[in-house]
């Protein structure tokens, strides 16, 4: 009887031993393929998140930047897949020519509550259709066909709430230290490195890496 349980726990103690070994090799590989400085960088000044219950992932993104068009597809997988706990925000950049008129653009259609519907025949008039898109005659007659007049348009394009929103993109931007894009941003603590990586679908692994590293510290 005494051998039989001598047995059975030490058989437990090596299973467990293994499981911890296991998941420290997994840690490690982990480390070892998305590491610091090469595929993310840690910010030297945590940004301000919009839910500190979740773990955020911002993109920054301009509609007339045909990378960030490239990647739209590979967002929209993403999103179908992501967990519960993520609050993906998308966030325009102003520090583009013709930047300030779509980033406005983009919070008058939050404004009304047609994120959905605008953000993807927005980018297909640009890059598919090829629409100059880049001023705001023409976009407040690009959003007609959502059903807003010009006068309704060009009020929330003028609209404190819109120039706020707008204001703190540009911030944001700046606190990320944002240079080019499609950008990403991690819980305001990360920013990948997308030119030390093969393609989109490798930025979004690592987005995935640093996701688990924040959900882990959100269930401590």
């Amino acid at each position: 009887m005494f051998k039989a349980l001598t047995t059975f726990f030490t058989t437990a103690l090596t299973v467990t031993g293994l499981a911890v070994a296991m998941t420290a090799c997994a840690e490690a590989e982990d480390h070892a393929k998305y590491a610091e400085g090469t595929h993310y960088q840690l910010l030297e000044k945590p940004v301000a998140v919009n839910d500190p219950s979740k773990v955020e992932v911002r993109e920054f993104f301009f509609y007339g930047c045909p990378h960030c068009y490239d990647a739209e597809p590979i967002v929209e997988d993403w999103l179908k897949t992501k967990p519960d706990q993520v609050d993906f925000v998308r966030t325009p950049v102003l520090f583009i020519k013709g930047g300030e008129p779509l980033a406005r653009a983009f919070y008058v259609a939050e404004a009304k509550g047609l994120s959905d519907k605008i953000h993807k025949p927005l980018f297909d008039a640009i890059h598919k259709h090829r629409e100059p898109l880049f001023t705001v005659p023409a976009l407040a007659t690009f959003y007609k066909q959502y059903g807003m007049s010009n006068e309704e348009f060009n009020e929330l394009y003028s609209s404190f709430g819109v120039s706020v929103k707008t204001r703190q993109a540009d911030t944001l931007s700046r606190e990320y230290k944002i240079t080019g894009v499609p950008a990403f941003g991690v819980n305001g603590k990360y920013l990948v490195l997308r030119g030390n990586l093969k393609n989109d679908m490798e930025t979004f692994k690592v987005i995935d890496f640093l996701v688990e590293k924040e959900r882990k510290l959100l269930a401590k």
